[in-house]
C-alpha cells in the first residue's frame, strides 16, 4: 500500500504538501479546474475545498440559496415541531438534542421527496457555473424510493466482510471496525453526492446516460470480494455471490464509484471536507445544498475532461468549459 501511495505522490515531501495547502484558499474562493494528475497533494487539497466552495457560492448566489433552502426549511421545520413536541427536558439543550436526533433520522427523506427539486437545483448550478446547457436528471418519489432502499441495502450489507475481518483480530480490532464502517459511510456520502450532481446534456436522456454508467467496471469492493473469493476455496462460494449481489445493488452508481476511482486523490479530499461538514452543528443543516453545489462544480470539470462519461456526445473542445 506504501508503494502505491508513494507512486500516486500522497506519500510526498512535507514541503510539497504545505505548498499544495497554500492553495486551498485559492481552491476554494474561485471556480478552476483540477490541478494536473501528477500534481497529487494539490488534488486532495482542491477536493478538500470544494465543499468551501461550495458553501461560498451559495451564500453568493440568492437565487441557488433560496432553490436550496426549500427543502432544508420543510425539513427543519419539521423537526422543530416534532422536538417541540417530544423532547424530555423543558431547557434549550434537551430541544437541540432533540432536533438533531430528528434531523439525523430523517435526512435522507428530502432526497426522495424532493428528488426532483434537487435535480433542478443542479441543472441550475451546472449552468450557472457556466458549464453549458443541461437538463435534470428527474426520477419520481416512486423511483427514488427504491434507490434509496437499494443504496441503504448495499451500503448495510456491503460493509459486513470488512468489519468481521477486523473485528476477528485482538487488540485494536473494533476500534478499526468502527473506523472502516465511518469511512464506508463517508464513501457512500461522496458517492450520494456525485448522483445528486448528475445532469443530462444535449442529446442524452435518462435512459441512455444510466446505459452509460452501466457500462463502468464493477465497484473496487465487488472486485475484492471476487479476488479474495477466488483465493478461498471454502468459503469462496458464498463469497462470489455475496460479490454478484453487491454488484447487482450497486449498479445504479457504478459510473459515480468509477469517477471516484478515477479521481483518488480528489475524491480523498472531497470525502474529508465532506465528513467535517456532516460533524459541524449549523453546517451540517446545509449539508446537501452545500455538497451538491461543491460535486456539481466538480463533476463539470471531471466530465469535461473524461468523454467516457458522455460517449455520444460531440467532443469536449465543442462542450464549453471554465477557464482556469
Amino acid at each position: 500500500m506504501s508503494t502505491s501511495l508513494a507512486g500516486s505522490g500522497l506519500l510526498a515531501p512535507r514541503s510539497v504538501w504545505r505548498a499544495a495547502l497554500s492553495r486551498l484558499r485559492s481552491f476554494a474562493s474561485r471556480k478552476q479546474a483540477p490541478p494536473p494528475r501528477e500534481q497529487a497533494p494539490e488534488r486532495v487539497v482542491y477536493g478538500l475545498a470544494q465543499p468551501l466552495l461550495g458553501l461560498r457560492m451559495l451564500v453568493s448566489d440568492s437565487e441557488i440559496l433560496r432553490e436550496a433552502l426549500i427543502p432544508a426549511a420543510w425539513l427543519g421545520a419539521f423537526c422543530a415541531v416534532v422536538a417541540a413536541l417530544s423532547h424530555d427536558g423543558t431547557g434549550w439543550w434537551d430541544w437541540v438534542k432533540s432536533f438533531y436526533k430528528t434531523f439525523a433520522v430523517l435526512a435522507p427523506v428530502p432526497s426522495i421527496i424532493f428528488a426532483k427539486h434537487y435535480a433542478r437545483l443542479a441543472a441550475m448550478v451546472r449552468w450557472r457555473l457556466g458549464f453549458g446547457p443541461c437538463g435534470p436528471r428527474e426520477y419520481s418519489i416512486a423511483v427514488s424510493l427504491k434507490r434509496a432502499i437499494q443504496q441503504a441495502i448495499v451500503v448495510a450489507i456491503g460493509v459486513i466482510p470488512f468489519a468481521v475481518i477486523w473485528k476477528v483480530l485482538p487488540g485494536l480490532g473494533i476500534l478499526i471496525s468502527n473506523a472502516v464502517i465511518l469511512v464506508w459511510g463517508v464513501h457512500w456520502v461522496v458517492v450520494d453526492a456525485f448522483d445528486d450532481a448528475r445532469v443530462l446534456l444535449p442529446g442524452e436522456t435518462i435512459r441512455s446516460a444510466e446505459a452509460t454508467d452501466r457500462q463502468a467496471p464493477p465497484p473496487w469492493f465487488v472486485r475484492w470480494f471476487r479476488h479474495t473469493a477466488d483465493r478461498l476455496p471454502v468459503i469462496g462460494a458464498p463469497l462470489r455471490a455475496f460479490a454478484r449481489l453487491c454488484d447487482r445493488l450497486a449498479l445504479p452508481w457504478r459510473g459515480e464509484i468509477a469517477l471516484m476511482e478515477a479521481n483518488r486523490s480528489i475524491a480523498l479530499g472531497f470525502a474529508l471536507s465532506t465528513a467535517t461538514l456532516l460533524a459541524a452543528p449549523v453546517l451540517n443543516l446545509l449539508f446537501r445544498p452545500i455538497i451538491l453545489v461543491a460535486s456539481s462544480h466538480l463533476l463539470g470539470h471531471l466530465e469535461a475532461a473524461d468523454p467516457s462519461q458522455h460517449p455520444q456526445l460531440p467532443p469536449p473542445p465543442l462542450r464549453p468549459q471554465l477557464q482556469a
